[in-house]
Formats: structure tokens, C-alpha cells, sequence
């Protein structure tokens, strides 16, 4: 088992919001043989740690304030396309939406904060050599997800909206600022935030981020622009 996990040559930079979790990390990954350039517990700081440090992998915490470690997670990807980057979250804000977030803001690993240290090791070996790894328990969770979505009835998706509520969302899936959209319908701005605000409880998500994400994954974006005139 060591000669799968055991290798020379691994850098990693580590952004943790816990000493406590940063330190285990730290430990767990240098007696595995890979070199910790950085850690730290401020996403800015470790964003300029992988700009100087030039690891092959950083972990970053979701668990930070204010979703700072999905925006970490963008900044690292901007910063460098080819970077390694895995998402760590802790297990009881581990669900769905957070899973597709993250992917979409650049993650190519994701790790709960349970994870056994063997299969923290693998993932930072295998999203250094590029592969997509989300895990032992986080991989059966995205199976089930894409099996739950393509077996959901999309002939009306997110039965819980109004029919203006789902064109709203409909245009909010293309990227539309309010802006936008209070023009494609004919409302004020004001109505449309008020729309938004009310949509993203009735399909579970937080932002507007993961309201794209769903959407899209529900094909509502399909249809095309202008092309329904739902009622209000």
C-alpha cells in the first residue's frame, strides 16, 4: 500500500480556517512524503503562497467565511490552469450544491474533513497527475446525484416555482444580470431581485452560482432565450 501513496516530489500549499485541522493536514501529508511549501489560514495569503511557491496541489478550505474558499478556489484556477486544486469541506455542510459549486469554480479534487489519511494521500497523488478524484464517500455521493437527475421528470422542472418564477430562473441560467432579465420581461429590476430572493430557498441553494448550476442541470436553459411568455 505505501508504494501507491508514497512518493517523492509532491508540493502542496494548505488554506485552513482551523490551526487545529491545519496542523493534522500538515502532518498526515509530510509523513506521507509530500512537502508542505505553505499553510495558512487566510485565503488571500495562500493564494500568493501558490504564486510563489509554485506547488503541484493546494487544498483549500470551504469551511472559510463568506464562501472565501470558493472564491480562492477561482483565483488559483485563474492564476494557474494546470494547478491541482482540492476542496475541503467538513462532513455536515457536505451536500449537493456545495459538491457542484465547487467543481464549477475549478476544483479538481474534493475531500471531506473525516477522509482516512491513506485516501488523502491518494487524492493528492491523483489530482497531481490530473485525474479528477472526489473521494471515497463524495464519488458515490456525485453517482447518485447524476443518476437522481437523470431520472427526474424534466417535463416540468422545479414543480415548487410559479411559472414566472421558473422563467426568471430560466434567464438567470443563461447568465443574465437583473438588468437583463427585468428587460426580457418587462418588469423593474426591484422584481426581478424579489423573484430571485424567493427562488433560491423553493430549489435549495444558496446563491445565485448554484441556482445556474441547477438550472442548468435540470436543462431549463434549453428553451433558448425569449422563448417562453410565461404569465405573471
Amino acid at each position: 500500500m505505501a508504494d501507491t501513496v508514497h512518493e517523492i516530489g509532491t508540493r502542496v500549499v494548505l488554506i485552513e480556517s482551523i490551526p487545529l485541522i491545519l496542523g493534522g493536514l500538515r502532518s498526515a501529508l509530510e509523513e506521507g512524503g509530500i512537502t508542505v511549501a505553505a499553510g495558512t489560514h487566510d485565503p488571500h495569503a495562500g493564494v500568493r503562497a501558490a504564486r510563489e511557491e509554485k506547488p503541484d496541489v493546494v487544498i483549500v478550505d470551504l469551511d472559510l467565511p463568506a464562501r472565501a474558499g470558493v472564491g480562492a478556489l477561482q483565483q488559483l484556477r485563474r492564476q494557474d490552469p494546470a494547478l491541482g486544486l482540492i476542496a475541503s469541506v467538513s462532513p455536515e455542510r457536505d451536500d449537493d450544491s456545495l459538491l457542484l459549486t465547487t467543481l464549477l469554480a475549478g476544483a479538481t479534487g474534493y475531500l471531506r474533513k473525516d477522509t482516512e489519511t491513506v485516501d488523502l494521500l491518494r487524492t493528492v497523488r491523483a489530482v497531481q497527475r490530473g485525474y479528477l478524484t472526489l473521494g471515497p464517500r463524495a464519488g458515490g455521493d456525485f453517482s447518485a446525484l447524476l443518476v437522481r437527475l437523470a431520472e427526474a421528470d424534466r417535463t416540468l422542472p422545479f414543480p415548487a416555482l410559479t411559472d414566472r418564477e421558473r422563467e426568471v430562473l430560466r434567464l438567470v441560467s443563461f447568465g443574465y444580470g437583473n438588468r437583463r432579465i427585468a428587460q426580457e420581461l418587462f418588469i423593474s429590476e426591484k422584481t426581478v431581485r424579489n423573484y430571485v430572493s424567493a427562488i433560491l430557498p423553493k430549489i435549495q441553494v444558496s446563491s445565485r452560482l448554484e441556482a445556474i448550476v441547477s438550472a442548468r442541470l435540470a436543462g431549463l436553459e434549453t428553451a433558448g432565450p425569449g422563448t417562453s411568455s410565461a404569465g405573471v
